[in-house]
């Protein structure tokens, strides 16, 4: 059973004879006929008797065609449905965007996308790489700006698209870092530090020996970007934090004290084989400055 039969048995029904429901449908009476037959020979029975005045609905006639309504109009609200879901689909993103990259002009260019085109619909999730990159694998993600390249498959596309500097934050008016001239001055400072800035440590850590210290030791740890900004406006914690957070901040104080050496990219992360719809590819273009997506 199909529902074009369906919809043939109704127009035939509603007619009254093969000729107006032909005119009505645009199909040929042979046409008509043979799918009406075909679903009486399906059902076992006849649903019209053909008299000189036209097609009268049998019995079972009446009760097909009393379900007969229902599944066609059914199926005809499922159709808009889809319809309305697919067009809404061709506007819709969804990224991840770690913390850093968030703060970057990249967030920016990304807001301001969405604010021009108010026909988008955009998710932006947070997190970290791995998440990122487990999400991009289950195809959940659009893209995602993160900053681990290591982290890369041969599923992935990865490319630098922004570089971000680091340098040492803390409180307005803190007296370690308003005196502080390089890293060699915080020999007596208490640190915010955050757990997930390996790719920095390194670097962090080669420019306090060279200036005689350790590197810095947490009085706190966390993960939170949150917590480690109210930590650092309410006291006199110190941290290492990216320019592009410190900076939009009014109540916090930021020095580069490792002349550049503190930097960290910020990659496009996407999958190799998968289709981004037009919105997508627009939101790309707009981040990378370039086309071809």
């Amino acid at each position: 059973m199909e529902l074009r039969q369906l919809e043939h048995v109704l127009a035939v029904a509603e007619a009254g004879s093969l000729t107006r429901a032909s005119q009505r449908t645009g199909l040929t009476q042979q046409a008509l006929s043979k799918s009406l037959a075909r679903l009486e020979e399906h059902l076992g029975a006849q649903l019209f008797e053909r008299t000189a005045r036209g097609m009268a609905l049998t019995r079972l006639g009446e009760t097909v065609v009393e379900h007969a309504h229902e599944v066609v109009a059914t199926a005809a609200r499922l159709q808009a449905a889809t319809t309305a879901e697919i067009a809404r689909k061709q506007d819709k993103i969804v990224i991840g965007l770690s913390p850093i990259a968030a703060a970057t002009y990249l967030g920016q260019r990304v807001a301001d996308f969405v604010h021009r085109r108010r026909n988008v619909s955009l998710k932006v999730e947070g997190g970290i790489d791995r998440h990122f990159v487990a999400e991009l694998h289950r195809g959940r993600y659009d893209f995602a700006l993160a900053t681990r390249s290591e982290l890369a498959s041969e599923d992935l596309l990865m490319e630098q698209v922004a570089l971000e500097r680091w340098g040492v934050a803390g409180r307005r008016g803190n007296p370690v870092l308003g005196r502080a001239k390089t890293v060699g001055d915080l020999a007596k400072a208490s640190w915010v530090i955050g757990a997930n800035t390996d790719l920095l440590d390194e670097k962090v850590e080669r420019s306090f020996n060279a200036a005689g210290l350790t590197r810095p030791m947490p009085g706190i740890l966390t993960t939170s970007v949150l917590f480690a900004l109210t930590a650092l406006s309410q006291s006199g914690y110190l941290a290492i934090l990216p320019r592009s957070i410190s900076e939009t901040l009014p109540n916090l104080d930021w020095k580069d004290l490792s002349d550049g050496a503190w930097t960290t990219p910020v990659y496009l992360m996407r999958r190799k084989r998968t289709h981004l719809n037009a919105a997508a590819r627009a939101l790309l273009t707009e981040i990378t400055g370039r086309s071809g997506f």
